[in-house]
């Protein structure tokens, strides 16, 4: 099965369809819809080449790739959220002792100058939190998106 090409500026990802927000850009809606399409192509695939019928496989394959989708943002984006702020803290806390040790003082455009521990804490809380983000978002994303796509595939292969 070839990749699906959704309309004109609209986002597709297996049976789900809705017009292009105005503030996505079109080249990453360009992106999303070729990952979702070559996802579901590549489902499409698997299903014909263990015997179903291609109008059945697609419709799995669609029904895949929308809850594959649908189980990332569910698990991976709270879980990044609570990450980046237990990262934050951490790593301002780490960034504020550490800079305030330093007991200088930084000169930063537009603002003028801070003291080392401020700007040692803005900079660890930057870091921490994108640390934070990614150490629990990345896992529970994958884990949502297979469990997504599992629930999916069973909705999927039971529609007739």
């Amino acid at each position: 099965m070839a990749p699906i090409q959704p309309p004109p500026n609209m986002i597709r990802i297996g049976d789900f369809q809705t017009p292009t927000p105005p503030w996505v850009p079109p080249n990453v809606r360009d992106q999303i819809n070729t990952v979702a399409a070559n996802g579901e192509a590549g489902v499409a695939h698997f299903w014909d080449s263990i015997g179903f019928p291609p109008s059945r496989s697609d419709r799995t394959a669609a029904a895949t790739v929308v809850g594959a989708a649908a189980g990332v943002v569910a698990a991976g984006v709270p879980t990044a959220a609570v990450g980046a702020v237990v990262g934050g803290l951490i790593g301002g806390t780490i960034g504020g002792v550490a800079g305030a040790a330093l007991g200088t003082v930084v000169p930063v455009p537009v603002v003028g100058t801070v003291t080392s521990g401020v700007a040692g804490t803005a900079i660890g809380a930057a870091a921490g939190a994108a640390i934070g983000a990614g150490l629990l978002g990345l896992p529970a994303a994958v884990g949502g998106g297979i469990a997504g796509g599992a629930v999916g595939a069973a909705v999927g292969v039971g529609q007739r």
